[in-house]
C-alpha cells in the first residue's frame, strides 16, 4: 500500500522514483538544520538487525540519495513524518 504526502516545498525538495524492486529517493536540503532529522532517519534504520533496508548516500550540497527497499517502504515514509520533514501523509 502506497502513500501520499505533503511537505514544504520551502525547507526541502523530495523526489521518489522506482529503482528496479527497490525505491529511491532523492532528498536535498534548503534548511541545513534539516539535516539532524533525516539523520534521525538514518539512526533507527542503523540500529535495526536488517543490513539491506535503506542504503543512504550523501552527496555535495545536502543532497541525499536514498534507497528502500520496497517492504520498508511505509517505515520510511512514516519515520520522515515522525520526523516533522513531511507535514502530511495519506494511505491510498
Amino acid at each position: 500500500m502506497r502513500v501520499a504526502y505533503i511537505y514544504d516545498k520551502n525547507l526541502l525538495e523530495l523526489k521518489e522514483t522506482t529503482n528496479g524492486e527497490d525505491i529511491e529517493f532523492i532528498i536535498t536540503l534548503f534548511d541545513t538544520e534539516l539535516k539532524k532529522q533525516l539523520l534521525k532517519v538514518r539512526q533507527y534504520f542503523d540500529e535495526n538487525r536488517v543490513l539491506t533496508d535503506i542504503h543512504f548516500y550523501l552527496h555535495p550540497h545536502n543532497n541525499y540519495q536514498i534507497i528502500v527497499r520496497n517492504d520498508f517502504y511505509n517505515e520510511f515514509i512514516i519515520q520522515l513524518f515522525k520526523q516533522q520533514l513531511l507535514k502530511e501523509i495519506k494511505w491510498i
